[in-house]
């Protein structure tokens, strides 16, 4: 077996067993308030996954994504409780709507690179945080904000509870995970990574490179498309406040601390982002001292990733227990 079909295998794999792990989660933490928190981790773990593609795997660093989470979470919303529409049908629309306008701005914004990239996709989240604030006859604006009455529903089954949206958080970061982890091993993501090293290069061997990085920015935009709509059925009321610069950089930071090279470093940052703070709440005096010690700690003695960190040393301790 070639070491691509190999690691193809291995995530496969790793798709399984995080899919068991899920499952047992599920089954046997009843627990309200961890299950709270593990649901935030899976839902900012979807994004995470798009944002990984765009900036580990090409290298574009986007601090927009909170834009694209809001139109998800704003689509799906309303479609469901002003224009009546199956809470099922409304994710396509949450994810389509989302990466059709990643798409439209992908190719002025595409046109820049490094700091003016990053500024100009900030600049583009905050105006459409400004259009969610003011635009309170759709969104309702940061006061009251918006009511979702209808639960997440499959047909005649509904999904109202904290554990029923775990299991539906559960299903959406394993359905992402798989299309992130086939894009990857794809001819398409190949061409993401070697546009990454060289873009000129990646252009001399055939690769249309604007294509390329258009269709990343919009999968990436979709991505946390779902992930907004997630956040609109778990939280069923939320206001615009949500959705403003301090996500996106949350965002950055999870990709940052998980991984740039493995689409798993975005659950084990988003954990570490997601669950690190709610751990500490018994230390309130210390939680900001400790949450940027360890911060610093990742980033000193990882530098590529708490995934990558986790990985390498538990096959370094395998291999001396074979070697014993």
């Amino acid at each position: 077996m070639s070491e691509l079909k190999q690691a193809y295998t291995n995530n496969l794999r790793g798709l399984a067993s995080t899919a068991v792990l899920l499952a047992l989660v599920g089954l046997f933490v009843g627990n309200a308030f961890y299950l709270t928190t593990l649901i935030f981790a899976l839902i900012a773990a979807i994004s995470a996954v798009g944002l990984t593609l765009l900036f580990g795997f090409t290298g574009l660093a986007s601090l927009g994504q909170a834009a694209f989470f809001g139109l998800g979470a704003y689509s799906a919303a309303l479609l469901v409780e002003r224009l009546a529409w199956p809470p099922l049908a409304s994710l396509p629309v949450a994810i389509l709507l989302p990466a059709t306008v990643g798409w439209i701005i992908a190719r002025p914004l595409l046109r820049l690179s490094g700091t003016y990239l990053t500024m100009a996709s900030l600049a583009f989240g905050v105006v459409m945080y400004l259009a969610f604030s003011q635009a309170s006859a759709l969104t309702g604006g940061l006061d009251p904000g918006f009511m979702l009455n209808h639960a997440f529903a499959v047909g005649p089954w509904k999904f109202d509870g904290t554990k029923d949206m775990f299991w539906v958080c559960s299903a959406a970061i394993l359905a992402t995970l798989y299309l992130a982890i086939n894009l990857v091993h794809s001819r398409f993501g190949r061409g993401l990574r070697a546009l990454k090293s060289s873009e000129a290069a990646a252009e001399g061997v055939g690769i249309p490179t604007v294509s390329y990085k258009t269709a990343i920015f919009s999968i990436a935009a979709g991505m946390a498309g779902l992930s907004g709509a997630m956040y609109a059925f778990f939280m069923r009321s939320f206001n615009a406040t949500a959705f403003g610069f301090s996500l996106s950089i949350e965002l950055l930071i999870i990709v940052i601390v998980g991984s740039l090279r493995s689409v798993w470093g975005a659950l084990f940052g988003a954990a570490i982002i997601t669950v690190l703070p709610a751990a500490l709440e018994h230390f309130n005096d210390y939680k900001l001292f400790i949450y940027g010690v360890v911060m610093v700690l990742i980033m000193l003695f990882l530098p590529d990733g708490l995934f990558h960190g986790v990985v390498e040393g538990g096959t370094r301790l395998l291999r001396r227990k074979v070697a014993r």
